[in-house]
C-alpha cells in the first residue's frame, strides 16, 4: 500500500481558492454523505472522529483539541486525514488534518462571506490571531479582494495580534492594527471572524446595536457545550447560516438560543441553501446581523482532501506501508 503524504507546509502553499471552489461546489453536490460524528470527552480535551463519502472518495478524519496544550508549547489541535478510494477502500493519502480543517474552515466561512458580507468597503476583524484566522485572511481575501480596506486583530495576546495585524498589512489591506479589546474591534467592524478556543462568549452583542450591518463569522467550536457568541448576538441576528442541519443541535449557541425562543427556525439556512438560494437569483441577505455558526462537517474534509488529493497528488512524497 502506498500513500501520497501532504503535510501542513506543502498544504499552506496551496492556492486557497481550489479550496473555496470545491467547498462550494460540494456541497451543491447530491453525491455526498457524512457520517455521525464520534465525540469523546477527554478530560483535558475533547478526540472527535468524523467520516465522509462519495462515490470516488472516503474521508476519515482524527482531530485532538486540547485547549491546555499551549501552556505546553504544543498545537492546542492535532489532526490527520485519510482519504481513500470509495470503490476499493485502499487508501490514497494521509494529509495535515490541522492545516487542511484550517483551510477548509476558512472556504466556508468565504463561501459565506461571499453572499452574506455587507456591500461597500470592509473592515475586517478578527478575534483570535492563529492558524485558524491566516486561513481565514487567505480565503477571504480570494472571495472579496479589494472590498478590505482596513484589518482589525485582536487576541488575548498583545503582540500576537500585532504580528498577524503585520503580516496582513498590504497583503489583505491597506490598514491593519492590532484592538485593544474585541467589543471596540466589533463595534468597528464590518466583518467579524471569531476563530478562538473560548468556551464563554469573546464580545458582548450589546455592541451590535448601532443599526450597521455585519456579518459575524463564529467558528471557535470545542465541544457542544461551548459558546463563542453570546446569547444577544444570535437574538439579534436577522438570518443565521450554519454549514448544516447537524449545527442544531452541536452549537450551544443554536441550541439554546431555539429552546429559549431567542431564535426560530425560520432565520436559519445552511450552507447549501445559502448557496442555492444565492445563485437562483435570491436579492441577498436582510439589514442588519447576519451570524454564521460554523461547527465543522466530514463534508467539508471530504471536499477539501479531494481538490487538495488531487491537485498536489503528482508533485509529493509517498511512503508505503
Amino acid at each position: 500500500m502506498e500513500l501520497a503524504v501532504i503535510p501542513g507546509d506543502v498544504l499552506r502553499g496551496i492556492d486557497v481558492g481550489i479550496i473555496v471552489r470545491s467547498v462550494e461546489e460540494g456541497f451543491l453536490r447530491g453525491d455526498a454523505r457524512a457520517e455521525p460524528r464520534i465525540i469523546a470527552d477527554m478530560g483535558r480535551g475533547s478526540a472527535l472522529v468524523m467520516a465522509a463519502r462519495d462515490p470516488s472518495y472516503l474521508a476519515v478524519k482524527y482531530i485532538g483539541v486540547y485547549p491546555g496544550n499551549a501552556a505546553l508549547g504544543l498545537p492546542t489541535a492535532n489532526s490527520a486525514v485519510l482519504l481513500a478510494e470509495s470503490s476499493t477502500g485502499m487508501p490514497v493519502a494521509l494529509i495535515d488534518g490541522s492545516t487542511l480543517t484550517a483551510y477548509r474552515t476558512a472556504a466556508a466561512s468565504a463561501v459565506v462571506a461571499k453572499y452574506l458580507a455587507p456591500g461597500g468597503p470592509l473592515t475586517v476583524g478578527f478575534v483570535g490571531s492563529g492558524l485558524q484566522a491566516r486561513a481565514h485572511a487567505a480565503a477571504l481575501r480570494h472571495v472579496l479582494g479589494p472590498r478590505i480596506s482596513r484589518v482589525l486583530v485582536y487576541d488575548v495576546a498583545r503582540d500576537r495580534a500585532e504580528a498577524l495585524a503585520g503580516e496582513l498589512r498590504g497583503s489583505m489591506a491597506p490598514e491593519a492594527a492590532a484592538a485593544a479589546d474585541p467589543d471596540a474591534l466589533v463595534a468597528s467592524s464590518d466583518l467579524v471572524v471569531a476563530a478562538t478556543t473560548s468556551r464563554d462568549p469573546v464580545f458582548r452583542g450589546d455592541v451590535l446595536h448601532d443599526g450597521r450591518s455585519r456579518l459575524i463569522i463564529s467558528i471557535g467550536w470545542l465541544d457542544a457545550n461551548s459558546e463563542e457568541v453570546d446569547r444577544e448576538t444570535v437574538r439579534m441576528s436577522s438570518l443565521v447560516a450554519v454549514d448544516t442541519e447537524a449545527a442544531l443541535a452541536e452549537s450551544a449557541e443554536i441550541r439554546r438560543a431555539l429552546e429559549s425562543g431567542d431564535l426560530d427556525r425560520g432565520r436559519i439556512i445552511t450552507l447549501a441553501e445559502l448557496v442555492r438560494r444565492a445563485r437562483g437569483g435570491w436579492s441577498g441577505p436582510p439589514p442588519g446581523i447576519s451570524l454564521y455558526k460554523g461547527v465543522g462537517t466530514a463534508l467539508e474534509d471530504l471536499f477539501a482532501a479531494e481538490a487538495v488529493y488531487i491537485s498536489l497528488r503528482g508533485s509529493v512524497g509517498r511512503v508505503r506501508l
